[in-house]
């Protein structure tokens, strides 16, 4: 048995423990929602950067950090790849593992600097790291259209971090909990240090009463109740591979439901990807079959359809009041690859056989619309991890309530769903607004201001749910008023912070 040098053991024990750590990280999120395993994750994996000497060893230990992260997290792009997009079983593994890498960059490349630029490890801990991290990850939620899914402050949502949301947004949040975690990771390594621990003590202290205020103020007042059906009808995401009239019998059976069960409800809401093409080519028994509902039962209708218009499609949200008037939201944020290609991909697209991936961005002008008579607002699917898109419906008319549609069975039956819905609660944290999460095949839910799910249905069924919403008014949070900018020019100032003490500790060394 060959036995392993003292090097290779270092290299080892350190990239295992630095996978470890991501996989930790990853199972903090739903469905599993352990949040103790996001700080054991981050205050590790600071620790070990932080100690590191060499730039090169710091880039390793970061690398092994995110793809355990995103490879045990976001795994679920490969059920799309190989039942959808009848990919070859392993080529999914290598494309899931080349996406989880190339996510990895941003956290290697925010640690890489720190370790780089700031020598003193205590300082790397409890300032830089958790800036830098929080800085990159805002990033990733930007660069080639962003993909923030995974953002660690979603595993929040149940703790007293989450009261920063209203303030300074989900990045705000993973900046309150990082630094935590890598002010506890100096406190370890400063054993015996009492003022630099009390200090430390002291600013941790500070954030969670900051926290716990933020839970205690009340954002929003309730502006009136209305009762929703949601409708979860568990379509095979095939959706082309059925006739049209099925798909449109088979939709109406839900609103019919409510005629003959006499419900008592003010609106239907439908999932995306209902019906799955533009409403223009609805034949014209079927549109008057939908605007002769909602005028006869004196309800709205808020459905998930294509809108084509000078010859290009965009996805849509569309409203029927009870008049039979219409309201239209455009889908402005596109997925890659999904909704458009990006430049040079077109033969990937042709070779997935993937349908409407070439769709035209919604208008910035049209954010809310009326809803069963209040104001909504309405996003699709992917929409909903962009917070800072959210908050520009209240450039118009405040929205009481706001409102997602999604189409999860691409994904599996469980996981990517459970993350999103717990998307659906930080965006409600941030907004003091009660969010309706309509999906395909799950999870449908009601979420509360306070970011609590109310009622919910289990995934990958078919059912309606029936829920009581509270709209709510009253003036903007102050994230709604300044988005992001906050947590990213504290993150910002963190790091300058870093770089002059780091500057005047040279200074000292030279005097």
């Amino acid at each position: 048995m060959m036995l392993l040098s003292p090097t290779q053991k270092y290299y080892l024990y350190r990239l295992v423990l630095s996978f470890a750590s991501g996989v930790s990280l990853a199972s903090a999120f739903a469905p599993a929602n352990e949040p103790m395993f996001a700080f054991a994750a981050l205050i590790v994996i600071f620790y070990l950067v932080s100690v590191s000497e060499k730039v090169s060893h710091a880039a390793l230990w970061s690398m092994a950090f995110g793809f355990g992260w995103f490879v045990s997290g976001i795994n679920w792009v490969y059920f799309s790849m190989y039942h959808y997009g009848y990919m070859p079983l392993e080529w999914t593994y290598v494309t899931t593992s080349v996406f989880s890498l190339a996510l990895a960059l941003f956290p290697t490349a925010a640690f890489v600097l720190v370790v780089k630029f700031i020598p003193n490890p205590i300082l790397r801990m409890a300032l830089a790291l958790p800036a830098a991290f929080t800085f990159f990850e805002w990033l990733r939620g930007w660069v080639l259209t962003g993909f923030p899914w995974l953002n660690p402050a979603y595993t929040m949502i149940d703790w007293p971090f989450a009261g920063l949301a209203p303030f300074i947004g989900s990045f705000g949040v993973l900046l309150g909990m990082s630094t935590v975690a890598g002010l506890l990771a100096a406190i370890w390594t400063l054993r015996g240090n009492w003022i630099y621990i009390a200090s430390c003590v002291i600013t941790i202290f500070s954030i969670l009463l900051l926290s716990m205020a933020g839970k205690e103020i009340v954002w929003s007042e309730p502006a009136g109740d209305i009762n929703v059906r949601l409708v979860q009808p568990n379509l095979e995401p095939r959706l082309l591979q059925q006739s049209m009239s099925e798909r449109f019998d088979e939709i109406y059976f839900y609103l019919d439901n409510v005629s003959v069960e006499r419900t008592a409800v003010d609106a239907v809401i439908l999932p995306e990807s209902a019906y799955p093409l533009a409403w223009q080519q609805f034949p014209k028994a079927q549109q008057d079959r939908l605007i002769n509902w909602v005028k006869t039962e004196n309800k709205s209708l808020l459905f998930n359809a294509f809108w084509l218009e000078e010859g290009r499609y965009s996805n849509a949200a569309i409203a029927l009041d009870p008049q039979g008037e219409m309201s239209l939201y455009k889908k402005r944020h596109l997925v890659p690859f999904g909704e458009f290609v990006p430049w040079g991909f077109r033969w990937f697209i042709d070779s997935m056989r993937i349908p409407m991936t070439d769709l035209a961005r919604g208008e910035t002008s049209a954010l809310t619309m009326n809803f069963a008579g209040h104001t909504a607002a309405v996003n699709l699917c992917y929409e909903n991890l962009f917070g800072s898109e959210w908050i520009e419906a209240w450039s118009g008319a405040s929205p009481e309530l706001l409102i997602n549609l999604s189409n999860l069975k691409w994904f599996g039956p469980e996981k990517a769903s459970a993350q999103h819905l717990q998307i659906s609660q930080m965006r409600a944290l941030e907004t003091a607004r009660p969010v309706l999460s309509v999906t395909n095949s799950g999870s449908t839910a009601l979420v509360n201001e306070h970011g609590q799910i109310v009622k919910s249905l289990a995934t990958d069924i078919e059912a309606t749910l029936d829920v009581k919403v509270t709209t709510m008014k009253g003036e903007a949070t102050p994230f709604v008023k300044w988005g992001n900018w906050p947590a990213v020019l504290l993150s910002i100032l963190m790091l300058l912070g870093a770089f002059i003490c780091t500057f005047a500790e040279k200074r000292r060394q030279k005097d």
